[in-house]
């Protein structure tokens, strides 16, 4: 094996971040592939998981609209410790909201958190998005 485990974690949770948002272009439970049962979103301006209203499997499977297209930037992976990391980056992702209009592009600032199971798999902990528009800095 060649790396150290801190480089072989940062790029399992690098290649891990990418798949995940494959899945998100792909459709809502698609990513559940990637999740934990007890795994929270703030998407949407809503924080979802297994027990909210409604819940993150329920949001996923009738409501969420997948990504047309996304681009990963400033990709910062975080070791918490050997079994558990966090990513923050920004997103340029666009949605067809109607079929009539152009798509919709947006500006994301994404965090995601991972764990590694006993088994050695990682999962999903908790993922967010939210508009990174802000006012001019002064």
């Amino acid at each position: 094996m060649s790396g150290t485990i801190r480089e072989r974690l940062k790029k399992d949770v690098r290649q891990l971040e990418i798949h995940m948002w494959r899945a998100l272009r792909d459709s809502g439970p698609a990513v559940f592939e990637y999740t934990t049962d007890d795994c929270t979103f703030a998407i949407d301006g809503l924080v979802l998981d297994k027990d909210s209203e409604p819940t993150l499997k329920e949001y996923m499977e009738k409501t969420y609209e997948p990504w047309a297209k996304y681009e990963i930037h400033d990709l910062r992976i975080i070791e918490l410790d050997l079994m558990a990391a966090a990513a923050a980056y920004k997103v340029t992702a666009s949605r067809i909201i109607d079929e009539n209009k152009p798509p919709e592009h947006y500006t994301l600032l994404c965090g995601s958190s991972w764990s590694q199971g006993a088994d050695g798999e990682w999962k999903l902990k908790s993922h967010s998005e939210g508009r990174a528009d802000h006012p001019p800095r002064r």
